[in-house]
Protein backbone atom coordinates (compact mmCIF):
# COMPACT_ATOMS: atom_id res chain seq x y z
CA UNK A 1 0.00 0.00 0.00
CA UNK A 2 1.22 3.44 -0.93
CA UNK A 3 0.22 6.38 1.21
CA UNK A 4 0.78 9.97 0.21
CA UNK A 5 0.16 12.85 2.60
CA UNK A 6 -0.13 16.36 1.26
CA UNK A 7 -0.37 19.43 3.42
CA UNK A 8 -2.86 21.45 1.36
CA UNK A 9 -1.95 24.72 3.03
CA UNK A 10 1.76 24.24 2.30
CA UNK A 11 1.03 23.15 -1.28
CA UNK A 12 -1.20 26.18 -1.89
CA UNK A 13 1.51 28.44 -0.50
CA UNK A 14 4.08 26.98 -2.88
CA UNK A 15 1.76 27.26 -5.86
CA UNK A 16 1.07 30.89 -5.03
CA UNK A 17 4.80 31.57 -4.80
CA UNK A 18 5.41 29.87 -8.15
CA UNK A 19 2.52 31.73 -9.74
CA UNK A 20 3.90 35.06 -8.50
CA UNK A 21 7.35 34.14 -9.79
CA UNK A 22 5.84 33.22 -13.16
CA UNK A 23 3.96 36.51 -13.39
CA UNK A 24 6.78 38.71 -12.15
CA UNK A 25 9.78 37.18 -13.87
CA UNK A 26 8.93 34.76 -16.62
CA UNK A 27 5.99 36.57 -18.22
CA UNK A 28 8.09 39.71 -18.71
CA UNK A 29 10.59 37.57 -20.62
CA UNK A 30 7.83 35.94 -22.67
CA UNK A 31 6.39 39.32 -23.64
CA UNK A 32 9.87 40.62 -24.48
CA UNK A 33 10.48 37.59 -26.72
CA UNK A 34 7.24 38.40 -28.57
CA UNK A 35 8.07 42.12 -28.92
CA UNK A 36 11.69 41.83 -30.02
CA UNK A 37 11.14 40.17 -33.45
CA UNK A 38 8.51 42.79 -34.27
CA UNK A 39 10.93 45.56 -33.30
CA UNK A 40 13.72 44.00 -35.36
CA UNK A 41 11.46 43.71 -38.40
CA UNK A 42 10.33 47.33 -38.03
CA UNK A 43 13.98 48.41 -37.99
CA UNK A 44 14.72 46.31 -41.08
CA UNK A 45 11.64 47.75 -42.83
CA UNK A 46 12.72 51.31 -41.98
CA UNK A 47 16.14 50.67 -43.44
CA UNK A 48 14.53 48.98 -46.44
CA UNK A 49 12.47 52.05 -47.36
CA UNK A 50 15.56 54.22 -47.01
CA UNK A 51 15.04 55.80 -43.60
CA UNK A 52 18.50 54.75 -42.45
CA UNK A 53 20.31 56.69 -45.18
CA UNK A 54 22.37 59.70 -44.23
CA UNK A 55 23.55 62.66 -46.21
CA UNK A 56 22.02 65.02 -48.75
CA UNK A 57 18.97 63.76 -50.65
CA UNK A 58 17.00 65.63 -53.30
CA UNK A 59 13.46 66.71 -52.38
CA UNK A 60 10.61 66.40 -54.87
CA UNK A 61 10.47 70.20 -54.96
CA UNK A 62 14.06 70.34 -56.25
CA UNK A 63 15.79 71.39 -53.03
CA UNK A 64 18.08 69.25 -50.92
CA UNK A 65 17.28 67.53 -47.66
CA UNK A 66 19.95 66.46 -45.17
CA UNK A 67 18.97 62.96 -44.00
CA UNK A 68 20.23 61.98 -40.58
CA UNK A 69 19.10 58.33 -40.63
CA UNK A 70 17.96 58.33 -37.00
CA UNK A 71 14.56 56.63 -37.37
CA UNK A 72 15.74 52.98 -37.45
CA UNK A 73 17.90 53.48 -34.38
CA UNK A 74 14.98 55.17 -32.60
CA UNK A 75 12.68 52.13 -32.77
CA UNK A 76 12.57 50.32 -29.43
CA UNK A 77 10.65 47.67 -27.50
CA UNK A 78 9.97 48.15 -23.79
CA UNK A 79 8.29 45.69 -21.43
CA UNK A 80 6.17 47.72 -19.06
CA UNK A 81 6.06 46.98 -15.32
CA UNK A 82 3.52 44.42 -14.17
CA UNK A 83 0.05 45.72 -13.42
CA UNK A 84 -1.39 42.83 -11.45
CA UNK A 85 -1.67 39.87 -13.81
CA UNK A 86 -1.18 41.99 -16.93
CA UNK A 87 2.23 42.22 -18.56
CA UNK A 88 2.52 44.32 -21.69
CA UNK A 89 5.14 45.59 -24.06
CA UNK A 90 5.35 48.77 -26.05
CA UNK A 91 7.04 48.97 -29.43
CA UNK A 92 7.48 52.56 -30.55
CA UNK A 93 9.89 55.09 -31.94
CA UNK A 94 11.49 57.80 -29.88
CA UNK A 95 10.05 61.20 -30.64
CA UNK A 96 12.99 63.53 -30.87
CA UNK A 97 13.79 66.55 -32.96
CA UNK A 98 15.39 64.28 -35.55
CA UNK A 99 12.64 61.62 -35.67
CA UNK A 100 9.40 63.58 -35.25
CA UNK A 101 8.55 63.02 -38.91
CA UNK A 102 8.44 59.21 -38.60
CA UNK A 103 4.66 59.36 -38.10
CA UNK A 104 4.27 61.33 -41.33
CA UNK A 105 6.45 58.85 -43.21
CA UNK A 106 4.50 55.89 -41.83
CA UNK A 107 1.02 57.19 -42.63
CA UNK A 108 1.70 59.79 -45.31
CA UNK A 109 0.26 63.28 -45.64
CA UNK A 110 -1.80 65.00 -48.26
CA UNK A 111 1.48 65.98 -49.94
CA UNK A 112 3.23 62.60 -49.88
CA UNK A 113 2.40 58.92 -50.10
CA UNK A 114 2.99 56.75 -47.01
CA UNK A 115 6.15 54.71 -46.66
CA UNK A 116 4.93 52.09 -44.17
CA UNK A 117 7.63 50.46 -42.10
CA UNK A 118 6.32 50.25 -38.56
CA UNK A 119 2.80 48.78 -38.62
CA UNK A 120 3.77 46.50 -41.50
CA UNK A 121 6.16 44.70 -39.15
CA UNK A 122 3.31 43.46 -36.96
CA UNK A 123 1.64 41.59 -39.80
CA UNK A 124 4.88 40.27 -41.24
CA UNK A 125 6.30 38.95 -37.99
CA UNK A 126 3.22 37.87 -36.06
CA UNK A 127 3.84 34.13 -36.52
CA UNK A 128 7.54 34.26 -35.65
CA UNK A 129 6.88 36.49 -32.63
CA UNK A 130 4.19 34.20 -31.23
CA UNK A 131 6.40 31.16 -31.81
CA UNK A 132 9.25 32.81 -29.89
CA UNK A 133 6.90 33.68 -27.02
CA UNK A 134 5.45 30.17 -26.93
CA UNK A 135 8.94 28.64 -26.87
CA UNK A 136 9.94 30.87 -23.95
CA UNK A 137 6.69 30.07 -22.10
CA UNK A 138 7.22 26.31 -22.57
CA UNK A 139 10.76 26.64 -21.19
CA UNK A 140 9.46 28.60 -18.19
CA UNK A 141 6.80 25.99 -17.45
CA UNK A 142 9.40 23.25 -17.79
CA UNK A 143 11.62 25.01 -15.23
CA UNK A 144 8.69 25.38 -12.83
CA UNK A 145 7.76 21.68 -13.08
CA UNK A 146 11.27 20.46 -12.23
Amino acid sequence: MLSIKINAKELAGKLDKDARYMLEKEMRGVVADVANPIRDDAIANAEGVGLGRTGPTPKPSGGMHDRRGKIPSGIYAFVEPNKGAVVSAKIAFRKTRETFHAFFLEYGTRHMAPQPFFMRALGETRGAALAAGQKRLNEAIGRMLK
